[in-house]
């Protein structure tokens, strides 16, 4: 087989099979995401407590119904993917979904459950600057993170069309690393 143009070695493994992603990267990622969650949960936690629950039922969301929408339908459904090693755990709560695309319900899923996540805790941590500013200090740094680590290969190696078409990460990383 021929060298792949992007560098990844993507085309030099077999069909389907995405080369073992760095592991000090992926831990540095999922570093930064438990940092934002763990951070976030305790300014809405600390700051507006009533708006707890609805934060707590984002994170599930995020963990269950978008790994079932939209997981379940990726082409590295039950590996150790670039995307938090989630792949894994998809696989472990549900069937795969082979041939299905990401629809509007996958859309709106992650991207509602992903907007709680991230503008509650801002919110709630208006007045408090430094709590502000900490917050947004490790959301930016998980958002670049994951643009680095995983938009990056997954615009290097995926082979779903349904990603280059409809994932608004993927457009953003084909912009800037292409």
């Amino acid at each position: 087989m021929e060298d792949s143009a992007c560098g990844c070695g993507c085309a030099a493994t077999e069909e389907g099979v995405w080369p073992e992603q760095d592991k000090g990267a992926m831990r540095f990622l999922i570093g930064t995401g438990v940092a934002m969650l763990s951070y976030g949960g305790y300014v809405v936690a600390r700051r507006r407590p009533k708006w707890l629950p609805l934060w707590l039922a984002a994170l599930i969301t995020w963990f269950t119904l978008c790994k079932y929408l939209i997981c379940t339908r990726c082409e590295n459904y039950g590996e150790a993917c670039d995307f938090y090693y989630l792949g894994k755990l998809a696989a472990k709560m549900f069937p795969a979904q082979p041939g299905r695309t990401l629809d509007t319900a996958g859309i709106v899923a992650e991207g509602g459950s992903v907007a709680v996540l991230q503008f509650l805790p801002a919110i709630a941590a208006l007045g408090k600057w430094r709590m502000l500013f900490m917050f947004l200090a490790l959301l930016g740094l998980n958002q670049a993170t994951q643009l680095n680590v995983c938009c990056r290969r997954c615009i290097q190696c995926s082979k779903d069309p349904w990603k280059r078409d409809t994932c608004p990460s993927y457009k953003l990383a084909r912009k800037l690393y292409r």
